[in-house]
């Protein structure tokens, strides 16, 4: 036993005499925190001396609002309050001047109607309480007071409270905790026994230092008795979000190919949305079912009257129709990464590199429905080259890169595609194992009713933009494109490095 009292840490030694407590009073006891604790009982548990199960219990804690009626009332507390000053009060007055919302007078005329409090005649609110009555706590205060509570323990009032407020919104939640119930082995027994006949240890030596060695004090001394052969708990390192690593390294890899990197809002307005980029005000893709339009009041842009000018005329020569400056002027969240690479080569010829490649990676908002592929916030890799003379085989070297270095798939097909800034166009596919052929978006040759009216000039400009959330998806090999925003502790620590 006193080999095994020596194969003990310090901080092992320091739990061993509360381990028949449970976890939360063993730290207290012993002044440790939760993780330290929980560590020396795994390496207990690995040397024999306990056995650990783990266990999940269910347990009710309030919810945002649980938090906030806690602290303010109940909506049906407040109207209470006011019909014990006013016992007869008109619907509408009510709900004024206890200042609930719809949903919250509704739900208090509810309670207090269930509670035979009050009752309503005529749209008016008859008060049906003494002051008893009144100045009494009710069941679901109480039970807002009384939490955390674990659900297997709830008393038959209290489950009636937990399913009268678990139909109203975010009062309460249920939560999943995990618990560990320790056992102490025979083996522990003995040395808890020897331990406690033994005293404390003074002296051992943890480790050997360089100056230790040098002037011989560890001659006479007690050493810790480690066993090599024992397993020792994971340690996970920090290291940033698998999702996150890709972009840095889609980053790093469109730098290193020469492309220098646009940045922009995520607010922007229809203009250079959609019209700079020659899409017709009429265009399926500026309904509100396709795009995010922005209710609040801000500050309007200023776009240069003469790239404003030369949109509208190539407009109206090309699509025959009146343009409207008015809805051009519209905000929206960003649906698209093109945006960027419209205003860089609008922004000036001098600023403008030719040739030059400029790309940047962005978020995007789009009311889709969401599932396996799609999602409604989703970044996108967007690019332009700018050079004389260049071609779609230029492009397609390009769009078979990302397929096959970036996205890391091995079968890449390019498509003929229309869009109504490029021509010609074309899409990029790849091939996945569980869903088949993949969209990871467009490309082409911007038209020149893109580049003339943006420059005054008539310049090659090669676009392409990608769902780098698809992108990211094969090359993590996930099969659900909403895992790259999981919180599974397990897959973020277990995802390779890109």
């Amino acid at each position: 036993m006193k080999k095994g009292l020596l194969s003990l840490s310090p901080i092992e030694r320091k739990i061993l005499p509360y381990l028949s407590l449970p976890i939360e009073e063993i730290c207290a006891q012993t002044k440790l925190d939760k993780t330290t604790v929980t560590h020396a009982l795994q390496f207990l548990s690995r040397k024999g001396i306990i056995k650990l199960e783990s266990k999940i219990e269910k347990e009710i804690v309030l919810g945002s609002n649980g938090i906030l009626y806690l602290k303010e009332g109940l909506p049906e507390r407040r109207l209470l309050d006011l019909l014990a000053a006013t016992p007869t009060i008109s619907l509408e007055e009510a709900k004024a001047k206890a200042e609930l919302t719809e949903k919250e007078f509704q739900a208090a005329l509810g309670a207090l109607k269930r509670k035979a409090l009050l009752k309503i005649i005529s749209g008016n609110i008859l008060l049906q309480a003494n002051k008893e009555e009144i100045s009494k706590k009710m069941l679901e205060e109480s039970f807002l007071a009384s939490l955390p509570l674990s659900l297997a323990e709830l008393k038959p009032e209290q489950k009636f409270c937990l399913g009268q407020l678990s139909k109203r919104k975010d009062i309460i939640r249920i939560e999943e905790k995990k618990l560990l119930e320790i056992e102490i082995t025979a083996q522990g027994k003995k040395i808890i026994s020897a331990m406690e006949k033994a005293g404390p240890i003074v002296g051992q030596i943890e480790q050997l230092t360089p100056e230790m060695l040098k002037k011989g004090t560890w001659r006479g001394k007690k050493f810790r008795v480690y066993d090599v052969t024992s397993s020792v708990p994971l340690i996970i390192g920090g290291k940033r979000q698998p999702y996150a690593e890709f972009l840095q390294h889609v980053r790093e890899k469109l730098v290193t190919l020469g492309f220098e990197e646009m940045q922009g809002s995520l607010v922007e307005n229809e203009f250079w949305n959609y019209d700079a980029l020659f899409q017709p005000q009429f265009h399926v893709a500026r309904e509100w079912s396709s795009t995010y339009y922005i209710k609040n009041k801000l500050k309007q842009e200023k776009i240069p009257r003469k790239i404003m000018q030369r949109v509208k005329k190539q407009h109206e020569k090309s699509w025959r129709y009146k343009w409207n400056p008015e809805q051009a002027m519209k905000l929206i969240l960003r649906p698209q990464g093109t945006v960027l690479s419209a205003r860089q080569i609008a922004s000036n010829l001098s600023k403008l590199k030719i040739p030059g490649k400029y790309f940047a990676i962005t978020r995007c908002y789009r009311p889709d429905v969401v599932d396996a592929t799609h999602l409604s916030e989703f970044n996108q890799v967007e690019g332009i080259i700018v050079k004389e003379n260049l071609t779609l085989r230029n492009l397609f070297a390009i769009l078979e890169l990302f397929g096959k270095e970036i996205a890391q798939a091995k079968k890449v097909e390019i498509r003929p595609s229309y869009f109504p800034f490029t021509e010609p166009s074309a899409e990029l596919f790849v091939k996945h194992k569980k869903f088949g052929w993949i969209e990871l978006g467009g490309a082409g040759i911007f038209r020149r009713e893109v580049v003339k009216p943006l420059t005054g000039k008539d310049i090659t400009v090669l676009a392409w933009g990608l769902g780098i959330d698809r992108l990211a998806m094969l090359n993590l090999k996930i099969k659900d494109i909403r895992q790259l925003f999981s919180h599974d502790l397990d897959w973020l620590r277990k995802s390779k490095k890109t």
